[in-house]
């Protein structure tokens, strides 16, 4: 069986895609604005953000074939080519503020696990890869992460009819769906084509990349 390294921050290994609905989670602001809620829209008239869907799929972003020659092996270290960037966006912007950070909070509650909630891309993730085997053959060295795709619902602050000027609560925004993209922790490893993998996981990624017979 072929010796494999695999490093993970979080998340199990065997994540395939899902889709998760909408809920309703505090923003973590100052005050627990939640839709339906008050607020003040002399102060804020929007910010609020909900989970509209979630969908969660692996993605490889870095990954480099190898093939180890007898009397080779052991702790080895290579350099892997980035494939594919992730990064994290909010209605099509790489700036996050503070209320999309706090959306990306609520994300990571919805999938159950932490997610990036601030400006961040996997391009500047280290190119170097350590890893041991025990035998020569061919491998695919790769770094990878889930990605985090869907929509968000809106909420803006109006004001109760008949009420004060700052009595309002928070109003759902019909037809406002942001999307948004995030990624959650990096993981790095090494596969050969008789590797036991999970179907939908980084590590399957990796292997079909092999041409295995």
């Amino acid at each position: 069986m072929t010796n494999t390294f695999l490093r993970r921050l979080s998340l199990p290994a065997a994540l395939a895609v899902l889709t998760v609905a909408a809920s309703a989670f505090a923003t973590g602001t100052a005050h627990a604005a939640e839709p339906g809620g008050p607020c003040d829209p002399r102060v804020s008239r929007t910010g609020l953000y909900e989970v509209s869907t979630a969908v969660v799929e692996p993605v490889l972003t870095h990954w480099k074939g190898i093939t180890i020659a007898p009397g080779t092996t052991g702790s080895v270290e290579t350099t892997v080519t980035e494939v594919q960037n992730v990064s994290t966006t909010f209605n099509a912007s790489t700036e996050i503020n503070a209320e999309a950070g706090a959306f990306f909070a609520k994300v990571s509650i919805k999938v159950g696990f932490s997610v990036q909630t601030s400006k961040s891309t996997t391009s500047t993730w280290s190119q170097k890869v350590t890893y041991n085997v025990n035998r020569p053959g061919d491998y695919m060295v790769f770094k990878g992460t889930h990605r985090i795709q869907g929509k968000a619902d809106e909420y803006v602050c109006v004001n109760r009819p008949w009420s004060d000027p700052g009595d309002g609560y928070w109003a759902y925004a019909f037809g406002s769906h942001p999307t948004y993209s995030t990624f959650d922790a990096e993981m790095e490893g090494i596969v050969s084509c008789d590797t036991p993998v999970n179907p939908g996981t980084i590590q399957e990624l990796a292997r079909n990349l092999l041409v295995c017979h």
